[in-house]
């Protein structure tokens, strides 16, 4: 059985490191990103694995939906999510405006749970699966100049327990890292 993996934010760094990796043991691949990820595409489909471009933006509602749609369509399943698409605002918190804290919540909190809702009800059906959200050192600790980034992956830690919590009985492991 072919395992698939969904990453956001495969464009570049991280996401596309993960991708990679992935491609390379076999991982069927939707890649996430606000744009297109052609060169995470090429790479992965050098290394063999089927792949599927996913653009869009992680914290519009519908938007996720139809990712997940394509990815129910295409393969039937998911076995990996990894919630990696993140921003940053480096600005004194005297002088972060609420557009700039409510941008980074949206992207940085709200994107990876409603990627966990729309895969994790596909995985609890199948009653197997596993979430990765890439959280932050910086969601153990406070960082000077990032209190809407620091604050958002404090939220993403504190979400994974929850769903943990939650889904980790009924086949679904959720785990945060902090690079």
């Amino acid at each position: 059985m072919m395992r698939v993996a969904v990453v956001t934010g495969a464009a570049q760094g991280i996401g596309r490191q993960v991708a990679q990796v992935l491609a390379q043991h076999g991982y069927a691949l939707g890649l996430n990103d606000l744009y297109s990820p052609s060169e995470t595409l090429a790479i992965a489909e050098k290394a063999g694995a089927s792949a599927l471009e996913l653009v869009g933006d992680v914290s519009d509602e519908s938007c996720v939906r139809n990712l997940a749609d394509k990815v129910q369509t295409t393969w039937g399943r998911v076995d990996l999510l990894v919630n990696n698409a993140g921003i940053s605002c480096i600005v004194p918190a005297e002088l972060t405006s609420a557009s700039q804290f409510r941008r980074v919540f949206e992207v940085n909190l709200l994107g990876p749970f409603l990627m966990a809702k729309a895969f994790g009800t596909m995985m609890l059906a199948q009653r197997s699966g596993s979430i990765v959200n890439i959280a932050s050192i910086a969601g153990l600790v406070g960082i000077a100049d990032r209190v809407a980034y620091n604050a958002s992956k404090h939220g993403v830690i504190g979400m994974t327990r929850t769903l943990a919590a939650e889904w980790g009985g009924h086949g679904v492991r959720c785990n945060a890292i902090c690079p």
